[in-house]
């Protein structure tokens, strides 16, 4: 009879366990105040292969906008879009093109208090799908495509740019981010960030991709 209570106290144990990693990673919904744009994120805890614990924060903001799905592609090439639109960033600067029409971009990211000064290497690989009206750019962590600098690299931020042509003659942008900051910060403040950090962002590749302040990016 102990062993079976034993048993029965671990897997007690572990269903817990498993329940409140489970809650701590469900995803939050907000919407700005003006209904424009919505954000879903979670900011959460997972354990390397050392056993250290690493910081994720993810999140997804979707919005739509007037502009056509060509307009949208376009100014996904430009970096200095990315600089304009990406909070923080100080520098985006493409560094080489890759076969395919894929490329590589280096960006010098300074983020608010807490987080420290980094560059970040991206590969892109843009997708598209005329017959769905579609366009998926995505980026993967490039760290050794490009000497390090007098900055530490942040080595794990991915991101997604989905681009749907709609009936009603708009397009929605969809913006995904998974990343890995260098130290991590109270979740608290982190979540202060949300919904109008990624918010802004977005709202930024549908000002661009109407034509406000295009002129100068070309």
């Amino acid at each position: 009879m102990n062993s079976i209570h034993h048993i029965f106290v671990v897997l007690l144990f572990l269903c817990c366990t498993q329940t409140l990693n489970a809650q701590e990673e469900e995803w939050k919904t907000k919407v700005t105040k003006d209904g424009s744009v919505s954000v879903k994120y979670r900011v959460y805890n997972q354990v390397e292969q050392g056993g250290d614990k690493s910081q994720v924060i993810e999140y997804e903001a979707v919005t739509t906008t007037k502009a056509s799905l060509a307009d949208c592609i376009s100014i996904m090439k430009i970096e200095a879009c990315h600089k304009e639109i990406m909070e923080g960033t100080e520098e985006a600067r493409r560094i080489k093109d890759l076969p395919g029409g894929g490329w590589v971009t280096y960006y010098v990211y300074k983020p608010p208090w807490p987080m420290p000064a980094a560059d970040i290497v991206t590969m892109y690989k843009l997708e598209e799908d005329p017959g769905q009206k579609r366009a998926i750019l995505t980026g993967t962590p490039a760290p050794d495509m490009y000497p390090a600098q007098d900055v530490a690299r942040m080595e794990h931020n991915h991101t997604k740019y989905t681009f749907t042509e709609l009936d009603e003659g708009e397009v929605e942008i969809v913006m995904y981010s998974r990343s890995i900051p260098l130290i991590s910060a109270p979740k608290w403040l982190i979540k202060t960030w949300f919904p109008d950090g990624p918010a802004d962002m977005v709202r930024g590749i549908a000002r661009f991709a109407e034509g406000e302040e295009k002129s100068w990016l070309l």
